[in-house]
């Protein structure tokens, strides 16, 4: 995935978790996993995911591990979200190529 000068790699795993979850809807999601939007914008811009937060989400998205979110380690989750966020990131990372 690409980078710039605010995101991290845990704000690229979000944005890609985000898209398998509810497309590119933000605030869909936000809603959808009882985040204020801001707060969720904040995430996806790089500020720092709390352990909270990430706790709300391994709660609520079934399969989804703290070792992906916050290491990257993708060995823990299901086959079929794994692939999801594979192909989103791809996507995320074509879509990042185009407009560079």
């Amino acid at each position: 995935m690409g980078r710039n000068s605010t995101k991290n790699d845990v704000s690229e795993r979000l944005i890609a978790l985000r898209i398998v979850v509810a497309g590119e809807n933000q605030t869909r999601f936000a809603a959808q996993l009882g985040f204020e939007i801001k707060r969720w914008n904040n995430f996806e811009r790089g500020l720092p995911l709390s352990k909270d937060a990430a706790i709300q989400l391994v709660t609520k998205i079934p399969g989804l591990t703290l070792d992906w979110l916050f290491l990257g380690k993708e060995d823990g989750l299901p086959i079929k979200l794994h692939r999801e966020l594979v192909e989103a990131g791809k996507a995320m990372t074509s879509t990042e190529d185009k407009r560079g």
